[in-house]
């Protein structure tokens, strides 16, 4: 793989790092499919048990690259890019939203500078916001003609309310971390060059705890937003069931009782 996208790993905290800071971070398609096969191998890593996503340089991820949107309204003018293609592609760019969610672990994205189009679909795939004070958010694709993707209108009326995803996304208009903050689109608002140890502090919090009960946490929490009460108390039963039965049970509760920090080992 190429270093547009650099992994770290520390214990039970994975790193990834958009690395375009010339680009602001922006995306091509070519990346887009990197960054899948950076999340298919994290997830198959069973030591990992949180992923920070972060920018390298003066943003997070503003949009997708704005020289290869160009060529490619140059090929469509001149009847080169046909939208089978257009649309295969697409397809194929949605995967890391799938991704995101379909991984074991939580993913906390980490942001500063901007989070704008693509940057701001893939901060409302993650399970968690970290986001530095003055980080600008924003669908800006009305601008220039085209459509919210990778799942932005699904997630934006859910985490914002439909009022406030009606105005993002037909003015185009950004709103700074202080907004988003209050609106629930950030969890945490950093100081300035504190986001990084803002996000990886919770992200040490959330691998200390048990992976199991984390991980079920996050597709519960997920297919109720989609299910009857019926269906989630079920699923919540059987999630109980798994959880009861596992090692990481008996030592958080030895460990209450001893009044110690319990060790998981996700057994």
């Amino acid at each position: 793989m190429s270093d547009r996208i650099i992994v770290k790993k520390d214990g039970h905290v994975a790193w990834l790092l958009l690395n375009r800071p010339d680009k602001l971070n922006a995306m091509t398609i070519d990346t887009w499919f990197e960054l899948d096969d950076h999340l298919h191998a994290l997830d198959k890593d069973r030591e990992i048990r949180c992923l920070i996503i972060a920018g390298e340089g003066k943003a997070f991820l503003a949009g997708h690259d704005v020289g290869e949107i160009r060529e490619h309204n140059e090929d469509i003018a001149a009847g080169k890019l046909t939208p089978s293609q257009l649309r295969e592609w697409q397809k194929s760019l949605q995967n890391s939203t799938r991704l995101i969610r379909s991984v074991r672990f939580p993913v906390i994205a980490a942001v500063h500078g901007y989070a704008v189009g693509a940057g701001c679909e893939m901060v409302f795939a993650c399970d968690l916001v970290v986001a530095e004070e003055g980080t600008q958010f924003g669908f800006p694709e009305v601008n220039i003609g085209v459509t919210i993707t990778n799942g932005g209108s699904y997630y934006l009326p859910r985490k914002v309310g439909l009022a406030k995803a009606r105005e993002l996304a037909y003015t185009g208009e950004f709103i700074d971390a202080d907004e988003a903050h209050r609106i629930g689109l950030v969890n945490r608002i950093a100081g300035k060059g504190k986001v990084r140890d803002e996000a990886e502090a919770l992200a040490r919090r959330i691998a200390s705890r048990a992976p199991v009960a984390v991980q079920l946490h996050k597709v519960m929490l997920d297919q109720g937003q989609e299910s009857s009460l019926e269906s989630v108390l079920n699923m919540e039963t059987e999630a109980l069931v798994q959880t009861a039965m596992t090692k990481d049970n008996q030592e958080g509760a030895n460990a209450f009782f001893e009044k110690r920090e319990p060790k998981f080992t996700g057994e």
